[in-house]
Formats: structure tokens, C-alpha cells, sequence
């Protein structure tokens, strides 16, 4: 019922939509059912007492019933199917302000093809069960009872023959729709997976080609498109197994009915008029029958795809506490902080640290050394596993994201743009930002030159993912972004990874004026840019196991000391080449 109450509250919204359409619904099946009976009497009539005048006066009624009846079928289909796009980019806004709200874990364990397979593939089997499938459903509860009511009426006898193959059709719907469901979960997982193996091998196109493995995953995606055709056959191997079972049942009430009712007719107990309008009827009651067993192949696709996008909703979001409080100042205070990914392997232990307002601190280490993941649980986007993380003397799970996240100009690690302007990607971290404010920010961040030179300057359009420029384009870029947002905290994860060091000592001394008074946390591997930090941290192995200023450090003549010696050497002979 939980699958259920979601679809319940969205149209609980479009109840007007729905109440009104099913007024037209009505009207349509009234007009309908009405239609045999002329028809019947206009047989009568050419095999009575043949009159031209009443003949014509039955016909242009039949042609003023069928005018009318598609007019409100019109506006029938409109009003549902119309309130049923409108659920459908409901819950879809809904899914997609969740997404938003979920914290980074989710998505590290989730991927992105399957989550995009539930905003579009399972939203559209749901619109058509919310719209369609109910519109014929209510079409089909209505029309049956009152075509079997005008049957009564005209002969009860033949209708009981006639409805004697119908009850049959209720259990082959219920038996076929079982195993639709079945299928049907499997082929949208696996239309998930194929959308989550494009995606990845779209995103990964250049190493594909670096490694030649184009053959390799075009036949992985063949297994995988070759398993959702056979669950999908299955599939329409049902469907296409409910329609001729409803004709074949169909038929059988026309035999039956033209047997029992061709007796009454020579027995003079009935007239052809009659038999015509209730062989009319019968086929009006193949079309809610074929309907039922649509209704409920639907049905079952936007239940099973109901329960998919339901888990999405039913993952936990991140705190969204609306306290309205000021931006945080920069002190940051962090006690004895364990963290792990799986909750069983740690990645950071015991790390403690002070970094008080407007102090740059740089952390270094190797790769792995947990920088980034301290980084992240510092912007709160993770969750701290043991200790406490202090912001101005407020731990930090009492302190709304928003206001954390506000707080903090953050460049990350792995630099994402969007497929927009250079000037929008900019504008980004700001918005409003005017062009002036842009351009300040790019030759802060030592790209504006560049930008410069570019077709249409900050105008021109980034490929995905910001692919049609430089990897070191691309960190300059998000760099610009996080300056222009004027955050009182500044972190740089490992964001120039991918710039010369000469570059990189350019930006860091272009900020410097900008980044006085606020709170800013370098992370690098290269320790020659950050030598005037006020504190140096250096990780090993998830430990802080070296602190200190840069003299203090080559005085205790450690790993830092080591490592920074190293990329001397290696800057000194990249120079002498």
C-alpha cells in the first residue's frame, strides 16, 4: 500500500481534473449505449413497415448521438490524460528535489543510468497507469454494467446467454496480469542497466579508445540489450496472448446469442431488430473486456515501476533544518574524528586539528592519505563516523547544511562544468554575478586570457562535463566559480593538480589579497606552492602525523621534509632539460 499512497496524493491534487473528466466519461458511455437500440429499430423498420421518413429521422439521431459522443470523448481524453502529464512532471519535480536533498553516499553506491531509468522510463509506465489505464478502467466500470442493463432490458433470456464466456475473461486477466508484473520488474532493471552501461561508456569514451576496448563493451552491451529483448518478449508473449483470448470469448457470446436468439426469431418471441442491438451490445462489451485485460497489463508495469521510483523516496535525505543563521566565521575545530566509508574499514583516525578565522592551512600527503575525505566531512558532505567537528563553537550537526555549505567557497578534487557558458559555469557560485565580477574572478583564478581567446570569450559553450577544454582549463574554471561566491571559508581540494607550477604559484599569489581575513584549507601534493601556509598538516595512512610551518617541518626533517626535497629534485631537473 506504501507503492500506492504516493500515486494517492498526486491525485489527490488533480482530484477537480478527475471528477470533472469522469462527468465526460459518462456522458460518452450513456450516448454509447444508447446507439444499439437505434440501430436495432432502424432493422426493425426496413423489415416492418418500411418508412422513409422515420428511417431518416433514426439515422440523423444516430449521426447527432455519434457527434456528440466524440465531442465528450474529446474533452474526456483531454481533462485525464492532460491531469496525468501534470502528475507525472509532479513527481518527477518531487523525485528530483529528493535526489537533491540525499547525501553523498547515495550516490556513490547508485548509478547514475539507474537513477536516470526511474526519472524517465518507470515515471512514464506511471503516467500511463494514472491516465489511460484509469481513464479505460473507468470507461470499462461503467460501460459494463449499463450495456448489460440495456441487454436485460431488451431480452433477459439472450443476455444470459449472450454474458455466459465473460467471467472466464476476469480469470485469465488475473492470471496473465500476475506474470506481466513479474516480467515487467525485471525489464525495467535491466533497462536500467543499460542505461547505466551508456552512461558510464559515454562518460568513458576516451579511455574506451586509449585501451581499445570498443569490441569489449559493445558485447557487453549486447548481452545486456540481448536479456532485456527476451524479458521483454516475455512480456508481449502474454500480452499478445490476452487479446485473441478476449476475442475468442467474444465470439463465443455472438454463437451463443445467434443460436438461442435465431430460435426465438422463428419462433416469433423476438424480432431481428432485437438480436442486431444485442450483438451490438456484446461488442460493446469486447471492447471493456479487451480494455480490462490492457488496464491491467498497465496496471502492473505502474505498480512495479511505482515501487522503484518509491525507493528513491524512501531513501533517508540530508538534515534540512531552515534556522535562519549567519554565515559562519572560519573557526574550525575538529577532536579526535574517526571516519570510514563502510562503517568497517577507517579511512581517517584520531584526526584532531585547530584552524582559527582567516588562517591558511594546507594539508599534503600521498595519494590515499584521506585529505579529500577530511575535506568532505569538513562541507558536510559526509557524515562524521566518531568525534566532533566544531564551526565557531557549534558542532556541526547542529548546524544547518545550507548554512555550512554557504559558508564554504569549495573547489573539488574531480572539477565537474556544466554544459553551459563559461560565464554561467563562473556565475555559478554566485548568482547574479555581473560581468565585471565574472571577468575578476577568471583573472584571479589565471584563466581569463585564455577565455579571452575562445570564439565567443565568455560566451562560448562547454561540451559536457566541460570536455572541449583543458584539464587544467577545466580547474581554473571551477576555481573563478568558487572565488566569485565570496565565501568567508575556502577549500581547495587538490584543484591544481592539473596546472603547471607556475601557474599554480600565480593563482595561489593572485588570491592572497583576496583570501585575507577568511578561513581557507589548501589540499596538494605538491608542497612547494604553500610553503607561506600558517600551518602545514601532513596525512599518512588516515593520520595526521606531522604539523607545523614549513620551517618547523624541514627542521623536523620528516616526511614532509622528504617530500618536499623530492619534488625539488624532480622541479629542478624538469627545468635543466
Amino acid at each position: 500500500m506504501q507503492d500506492i499512497s504516493i500515486i494517492r496524493s498526486f491525485i489527490g491534487k488533480q482530484w477537480k481534473s478527475f471528477a470533472f473528466g469522469s462527468c465526460f466519461v459518462i456522458i460518452t458511455n450513456l450516448l454509447h449505449v444508447y446507439l444499439p437500440s437505434f440501430v436495432g429499430k432502424a432493422v426493425d423498420i426496413l423489415h416492418g413497415n418500411f418508412s422513409f421518413i422515420l428511417l431518416y429521422r433514426i439515422c440523423g439521431l444516430i449521426l447527432l448521438i455519434e457527434f456528440v459522443k466524440g465531442v465528450s470523448r474529446f474533452i474526456m481524453r483531454y481533462i485525464i490524460i492532460g491531469a496525468s502529464w501534470k502528475i507525472e512532471n509532479d513527481i518527477r519535480n518531487r523525485v528530483f528535489n529528493h535526489l537533491l536533498k540525499l547525501p553523498a553516499a547515495y550516490f556513490n553506491r547508485t548509478r547514475t543510468g539507474d537513477i536516470i531509468a526511474r526519472v524517465t522510463n518507470d515515471l512514464t509506465a506511471v503516467r500511463v497507469m494514472i491516465g489511460p489505464a484509469v481513464m479505460y478502467l473507468m470507461n470499462a466500470v461503467i460501460l459494463l454494467p449499463l450495456a448489460i442493463i440495456f441487454m436485460l432490458y431488451k431480452d433477459i433470456e439472450l443476455t444470459v446467454y449472450a454474458v455466459i464466456p465473460f467471467p472466464f475473461i476476469v480469470v485469465v486477466m488475473y492470471w496473465l496480469g500476475k506474470r506481466i508484473h513479474k516480467n515487467f520488474i525485471k525489464v525495467q532493471e535491466l533497462y536500467s542497466d543499460i542505461s547505466a552501461h551508456v552512461q558510464e561508456d559515454l562518460n568513458g569514451v576516451q579511455v574506451i579508445k586509449a585501451f581499445v576496448r570498443e569490441y569489449s563493451e559493445l558485447n557487453k552491451l549486447k548481452q545486456l540489450s540481448r536479456k532485456y529483448v527476451d524479458n521483454n518478449r516475455k512480456v508481449i508473449q502474454l500480452q499478445a496472448l490476452m487479446f485473441p483470448l478476449m476475442d475468442v470469448f467474444a465470439s463465443a457470446g455472438v454463437i451463443i446469442l445467434l443460436w438461442f436468439g435465431g430460435k426465438k426469431v422463428i419462433a416469433g418471441e423476438t424480432t431481428i431488430g432485437i438480436i442486431v442491438s444485442l450483438i451490438m451490445y456484446v461488442g460493446i462489451l469486447v471492447w471493456p473486456s479487451i480494455a480490462l485485460g490492457w488496464v491491467t497489463a498497465m496496471f502492473q508495469k505502474g505498480m512495479a515501476s511505482t515501487k522503484r521510483i518509491q525507493e528513491i523516496l524512501d531513501e533517508v535525505p540530508e538534515s534540512q533544518d531552515d534556522v535562519d543563521i549567519p554565515l559562519l566565521k572560519g573557526n574550525i575545530s575538529v577532536r579526535n574524528m574517526d571516519f570510514s566509508y563502510n562503517g568497517k574499514f577507517p579511512v581517517l583516525k584520531g584526526i584532531s586539528l585547530e584552524i582559527k578565522q582567516g588562517n591558511m592551512v594546507s594539508i599534503v600527503g600521498r595519494t590515499g592519505s584521506g585529505k579529500s575525505t577530511l575535506l568532505g566531512i569538513l562541507s558536510g558532505i559526509y557524515s562524521i563516523g566518531y568525534g566532533n567537528v566544531y564551526y565557531d563553537g557549534m558542532d556541526i550537526n547542529d548546524i544547518p547544511l545550507s548554512c555550512i555549505r554557504s559558508s564554504i567557497a569549495l573547489t573539488p578534487q574531480e572539477t565537474f562544468l556544466f554544459s553551459d557558458t563559461i560565464a554561467e559555469n563562473i556565475s555559478f557560485g554566485r548568482e547574479g554575478a555581473n560581468r565585471d565580477t565574472i571577468k575578476r574572478a577568471a583573472v584571479l583564478a589565471s584563466i581569463a586570457n585564455e577565455i579571452e581567446l575562445f570564439p565567443n570569450g565568455y560566451e562560448s559553450i562547454l561540451g559536457e562535463r566541460g570536455i572541449n577544454v583543458s584539464g587544467g582549463q577545466r580547474q581554473r574554471i571551477a576555481i573563478a566559480r568558487s572565488l566569485i561566491s565570496d565565501a568567508p571559508i575556502i577549500f581547495f581540494d587538490d584543484s591544481l593538480s592539473n596546472v603547471d607550477t607556475v601557474t599554480e604559484k600565480v593563482i595561489l599569489n593572485n588570491i592572497k589579497e583576496i583570501i585575507k581575513g577568511k578561513t581557507s584549507l589548501i589540499v596538494t601534493q605538491r608542497v612547494g606552492a604553500i610553503k607561506g601556509a600558517d600551518e602545514i598538516l601532513y596525512m599518512k595512512d588516515g593520520c595526521i602525523t606531522e604539523r607545523g610551518n614549513h620551517d618547523s617541518l624541514m627542521e623536523l626533517d620528516g616526511e614532509y621534509a622528504a617530500l618536499y626535497r623530492e619534488q625539488e629534485s624532480i622541479e629542478s631537473l624538469d627545468n635543466n632539460i
